[in-house]
């Protein structure tokens, strides 16, 4: 079994499979995926606040008590053979498999401009968490208005004088959340507004919107936090005839099987759990898939 990601899908995934006595390897470029990304994650059973930092180590130090094996690589072919399927990685290295897990999660959508690549790395970035203390006391700007854009704003707002959350309606996602950026002083909401333009030559200097905004359409920023959510990494799948819903999530049954045999998906980008992305469904969502697999290798030994 070769699980292709190594998120809180795959992670979980192989415990079980490990469990199971089954011969498991998982592929994936970033340990953890998105799930390294959040600076507070309160809705874990368990942990009334924890980083994705710690929670990755965790579930990490878990496989690797097992004896698991997660290879820091990514697979670029992945194609039909005798019995199976062969997979062929970024480095070069190739595997076979009876059975592959697809869970490569999901990547940050763009805003789609054409100054936001030349200016990525120079003031735009896609992780909070990650980015957040090279703009200690400076302004910034997040644009988005679910979850993800909520708590970057609040992370930020702890460090930064002026923290501009722009969206394009109103705010979306946990109460809790909203509550606390409703209430922070640092943080100002722009709403109904979105972001036409980056300007900069070396580094962003500025946000350029739609609509003014107290009299202006050009914000005064350091950095801007992109936080419109994320898109499944389905190409793979999709290029063997996959089946994905409108949105390109694989469509998986019940028991997280796909319309191609041998393969299975699980976490955030299936269409499962009711569309209910979270770190918790990921991980429901990976064991279901690993408890199919080791019946469909038992079956077919």
């Amino acid at each position: 079994m070769v699980i292709l990601g190594a998120g809180p899908a795959s992670l979980t995934a192989q415990i079980y499979a490990l469990r199971y006595d089954l011969k498991v390897l998982s592929i994936g470029g970033v340990v953890g995926g998105l799930m390294t990304e959040p600076s507070k994650i309160c809705n874990w059973p368990g942990e009334m606040a924890i980083s994705g930092h710690e929670l990755t180590e965790k579930m990490t130090d878990h496989v690797k008590a097992m004896n698991g094996e997660i290879l820091v690589d990514q697979v670029e072919i992945l194609k039909s053979s005798e019995g199976g399927w062969q997979l062929t990685t970024k480095q070069g290295k190739e595997f076979s498999a009876r059975a592959v897990l697809l869970a490569m999660g999901t990547e940050h959508r763009k805003l789609g401009l054409e100054s936001e690549s030349r200016l990525a790395g120079r003031g735009v970035a896609y992780c909070a968490t990650c980015d957040a203390m090279f703009f200690k006391g400076r302004n910034v700007a997040v644009v988005g208005g679910g979850n993800s854009a909520m708590t970057a704003a609040l992370y930020l707002a702890d460090l930064c004088p002026k923290v501009y959350l722009v969206h394009r309606s109103e705010l979306k996602g946990e109460a809790v959340w909203r509550d606390e950026v409703l209430k922070h002083p640092n943080i100002i909401k722009v709403t109904d507004n979105q972001i036409s333009d980056l300007l900069g030559e070396n580094k962003l200097e500025k946000i350029i919107l739609e609509k003014e905004f107290e009299g202006s359409k050009e914000l005064l920023v350091d950095g801007l936090f992109v936080e419109i959510g994320t898109k499944p990494k389905s190409e793979l799948f999709k290029a063997l005839g996959g089946e994905v819903d409108d949105k390109d999530h694989v469509m998986v049954k019940k028991d997280q099987s796909t319309n191609l045999t041998g393969i299975w998906a699980a976490g955030d980008m299936t269409n499962g759990s009711n569309n209910l992305r979270q770190i918790l469904t990921a991980c429901a969502e990976g064991a279901i898939a690993t408890e199919s697999i080791y019946k469909f290798l038992r079956s077919n030994s």
